[in-house]
């Protein structure tokens, strides 16, 4: 899911799913629809989970080592 810019994480079950959390600029919410939102996605979402990581990348090394330590992908 995107830090900002679209509403997925907003039916996760904290921690439930394995979820990778897609941080930085290429996020940025491009309509008003977003810039409403009253509420931060740590009120969503259970950093503390094992099973949710935040990367700071969008390349495919970055998403596959984030599914390598969620235990999606084997090495």
């Amino acid at each position: 899911v995107g830090e900002s810019g679209d509403t997925d994480y907003e039916g996760l079950l904290g921690g439930v799913q394995k979820t990778v959390i897609l941080k930085g600029a290429f996020n940025t919410a491009p309509s008003q629809v977003h810039s409403t939102r009253s509420y931060l996605l740590k009120d969503v979402v259970a950093f503390d989970s094992p099973n949710i990581l935040q990367i700071e990348g969008c390349g495919t090394n970055d998403v596959q080592s984030a599914l390598k330590q969620l235990v999606i992908l084997k090495n």
